[in-house]
């Protein structure tokens, strides 16, 4: 019973191949007679095209078109030997012997539509349109059928300018596939394309008699007559169709028209019906609505109908998260930053796939100072996003708000190494690594991590000014806390609290004339109202330099503006 079966398997195999090309029923000088046949098969052409076809499976070209070319020596007449190494020349950029090979093919086997569309292809990269149109044009004829290669001599024609031609393709697509809007619509692409409006125009009027129902083509017509300065048969087409279908792109074309002519109030009221409108995608809407949000940003009087957008926009999409975003956004600008924020989770509860999402709602609690929110929103964020340092910087910066040093410690040295060419970032977070050893009061440790911050990020101020000032303060390393106070207000001019921080840099290190004055200059920039702190620098810095009197008054000023009043009435009751 074993036999048998081995042959059926066999068998199998054949067909396997035979099934892999096209053309395969003429294989090999069937019906020729040789030395070497059996039943006046060629055994020899056989085994040889057998051979091809093993070394294509294995991706093997070179052996494949060796045991091609001995098919050829067996039988020089095998079509779809010639097709087979003509798609292996092209496969090797070898134009010119694919071209050759595709031609051998349609002269043996002029009737196999696989031939033709391949030399069709190969013509075309060569340039050689006019063989390309005439293998493209025989199976228009005889394959109407094989739609792609009827698209690609529609191209080839409309690229040539033959819109006569391409238009015969359509013609013949539209007899062989049925009635269909997509033809009429290319053949007004093609009228479009040589300037032929009048043509185009009907072949849209066409459309919409037969389908009354597709509703792009009254739009394409009534923008095609406003291009062309007929604004009062535009508006005819729209409100013709409006009345037909009640279409709410017809709503959203008729509402920009009457915005072009000045007629909001009656442009909002298509709006507010293309909005509620089925027939409008999402997307579409939310571009809407959000410029109606930008322009409530700037015009008040504009956020009641900004609102009313966002309510239909909330009932027509229940479960979409997009006109939540809108929503925060247009409470953000009203002044409801809770509201806004409550807006964004709501958006994230429906649809939590959105990094950006999750960041907008982390800056908005980060602004609200409500840093257990923070934590929360990025230890969930985190778990949808693991390869994001992003939110495990937040969780850190939120713990480290906490009082949780340990907790921020983890999250920031996760965030790190997450970090993957982004050295600014990288800066900010072994700033915040600094500031934890800093306050723990770990100050080798701290300098190490500003160290690595500067190199990561030499122009990173925060690490700059921070780490000058406590150094300064520790009265250690005074030689580099001058060389990060300098950089920092030539980074930073006219900010105060650098100025501050330098002017301390410069007292501490014994240069108290210098030191006098930057700290004025930080005076000056903090305006009417100076802070305790800064106040308090310019008595001590006053006071270095004998000038007691200017000194008193600062420290008194420093007093009355909250600073801490045991010191400071220290200094000023001292000799």
């Amino acid at each position: 019973m074993n036999q048998p079966f081995r042959h059926i398997l066999l068998f199998g195999v054949s067909l396997l191949f035979l099934a892999t090309a096209p053309g395969c029923a003429m294989l090999g000088g069937a019906g020729k007679t040789s030395e070497n046949t059996d039943g006046g098969v060629n055994r020899a052409f056989h085994s040889a095209y057998y051979t091809a076809q093993v070394a294509k499976v294995k991706g093997d070209e070179a052996g494949a078109k060796e045991a091609l070319l001995s098919c050829l020596d067996a039988d020089p007449e095998a079509a779809v030997v010639h097709y087979e190494l003509a798609r292996i020349e092209r496969s090797a950029g070898q134009w010119a012997a694919a071209l050759s090979a595709a031609q051998q093919a349609v002269t043996f086997d002029e009737n196999n539509p696989w031939y033709r569309r391949e030399l069709a292809e190969i013509c075309i990269e060569l340039g050689n349109l006019e063989e390309a149109d005439k293998a493209l044009t025989w199976l228009l004829e005889n394959k109407p059928e094989d739609d792609i290669a009827a698209n690609m001599l529609l191209d080839l024609r409309m690229n040539n300018g033959d819109i006569k031609g391409a238009l015969e393709v359509v013609q013949v697509l539209e007899r062989e596939w049925g009635p269909d809007p997509k033809w009429d619509f290319e053949r007004h692409r093609l009228h479009m394309s040589v300037g032929d409006f009048e043509s185009g125009l009907a072949d849209l009027e066409r459309l919409e008699q037969d389908f009354p129902e597709v509703v792009g083509a009254p739009l394409q017509r009534a923008r095609v007559l406003q291009s062309l300065d007929r604004n009062q048969e535009a508006e005819t087409v729209l409100s013709e169709a409006l009345n037909r279908t009640n279409n709410g792109r017809i709503h959203l074309e008729w509402a920009r028209i009457l915005t072009l002519k000045g007629n909001t109030d009656q442009a909002r009221s298509h709006v507010r019906l293309a909005i509620s409108s089925s027939e409008v995608v999402l997307a579409e809407k939310m571009d809407i609505a959000w410029s109606y949000v930008e322009l409530a940003e700037i015009q008040e009087d504009l956020r009641p109908e900004a609102q009313a957008l966002v309510d239909l926009l909330l009932d027509a999409h229940p479960q979409a998260a997009e006109p939540h975003e809108v929503l925060a956004a247009l409470k953000g600008i009203s002044g409801d930053a809770e509201g806004a924020l409550l807006s964004l989770k709501t958006a994230l509860d429906l649809n939590p796939n959105s990094p950006d999402r999750w960041l907008d709602a982390l800056n908005m609690a980060i602004d609200l100072g409500q840093w257990a929110e923070v934590d929360n929103m990025a230890e969930r964020a985190g778990m949808l996003y693991p390869n994001l340092p992003v939110f495990p910087y937040f969780r850190g910066v939120a713990k480290m708000e906490l009082d949780d040093d340990r907790g921020a410690e983890r999250q920031l040295k996760m965030a790190r190494n997450l970090i993957v060419d982004r050295p600014g970032f990288e800066s900010d977070v072994l700033t915040s690594l600094a500031q934890i050893a800093h306050d723990r009061g770990e100050h080798s440790a701290s300098d190490e991590w500003y160290e690595q911050a500067l190199l990561a990020n030499p122009q990173n101020i925060l690490a700059l000014n921070n780490y000058a000032y406590y150094l300064s303060l520790r009265g250690q390393r005074l030689d580099r806390a001058k060389e990060l106070g300098a950089r920092v207000v030539e980074l930073a001019p006219g900010e105060a609290n650098f100025e501050d921080t330098y002017a301390w840099v410069l007292h501490q290190s014994g240069d108290h004339a210098e030191a006098l004055t930057w700290i004025e200059l930080a005076l000056f920039h903090e305006g009417e109202n100076p802070s305790a702190t800064v106040l308090e620098h310019a008595g001590d810095i006053l006071a270095a330099l004998g000038k007691m009197v200017d000194a008193r008054q600062r420290w008194q000023e420093a007093l009355n503006a909250g600073g801490e009043a045991g010191p400071l009435q220290i200094k000023i009751q001292g000799e």
